[in-house]
């Protein structure tokens, strides 16, 4: 199932993803990824663009998504409080353009719905 990320160009550099936005993410991620199993590994390939299918890797998504509180309880995503979420103008107009047509994912889980995002 190709959902909205895989629809854009990865991007990992000096300036992106933005040092504030991965900063944030380690509390999330020291939450996460003990609780679904990723491994370090899994995520820094996703990263990089090697998409592929990892059962935990789409579950960290979830748990993301759900610590971040910016989906419901359906996985429906709640782009205001993405948006809100994000420092800086031309960070939430990247996501806001990246994220056209992705606020209702489609997925059986919630897993899959958060891989589908």
């Amino acid at each position: 199932m190709i959902g909205c990320a895989a629809a854009h160009d990865p991007r990992s550099d000096g300036e992106w993803p933005p040092p504030a936005i991965l900063h944030l993410g380690n509390h999330f991620h020291d939450i996460c990824a003990p609780n679904t199993g990723v491994t370090d590994e899994a995520i820094k390939e996703f990263s990089e663009g090697q998409i592929h299918e990892d059962e935990a890797l789409k579950c960290y998504m979830n748990c993301l998504f759900h610590d971040f509180e910016v989906v419901d309880d359906r996985g429906d995503v709640h782009m205001e409080k993405v948006l809100n979420a994000i420092p800086g103008e031309k960070l939430r107009n990247i996501m806001m353009e990246a994220s056209k047509g992705c606020i209702h994912p489609e997925g059986d889980t919630l897993c899959h719905k958060a891989w589908w995002f």
